[in-house]
């Protein structure tokens, strides 16, 4: 795994967002973006998310296996005190360039493992709606690492 970026790094800023954005290409060679709350890793370059929603992307993976997933940091604080100092203090954004497995079903563990993610929200309506029955999901493997450049604000 090439990386300009630390793993401890990657983890931290993916456990502070709720979600992530997931590119695939179609067909025809057109981009799609996914929006992905369910991204957890296994180990230090893999991990994996529920694939209960997005059929186009799956489609588009079982297809090309390339995709590149990216989070940025979600706290107003942060961006306002970078902005404030004209310096980030940790990656504002970071991309996994990444290579998709085969869909698979789910482990309990991994299951579990979402679940544990979302409790914060178990008493709202839409929690059993949404995440209850995450059954298939998909690993993938990171192939680099890239912090998202924002010239010289960037850590």
């Amino acid at each position: 795994m090439q990386s300009e970026v630390s793993w401890d790094e990657v983890t931290a800023l993916f456990g502070k967002v709720q979600h992530v954005s997931i590119a695939t290409v179609d067909a025809d060679g057109t981009p799609r973006v996914s929006p992905i709350g369910s991204v957890l890793f296994s180990e230090e370059g893999c991990g994996y998310y529920f694939e209960k929603f997005p059929k186009s992307m799956r489609s588009n993976l079982d297809r090309d296996p390339r995709m590149s997933i990216m989070a940025v940091h979600p706290g107003i604080g942060f961006w306002v005190g970078a902005l404030w100092r004209g310096r980030f203090k940790a990656q504002s954004a970071i991309r996994l360039v990444c290579e998709a497995g085969e869909r698979r079903k789910a482990t309990q563990e991994e299951r579990n493992a979402w679940l544990t993610k979302v409790r914060p929200f178990r008493f709202f309506k839409g929690h059993d709606m949404l995440w209850k029955d995450m059954s298939d999901l998909r690993e993938f493997k990171v192939i680099r690492v890239e912090p998202v450049e924002l010239g010289t604000m960037n850590p």
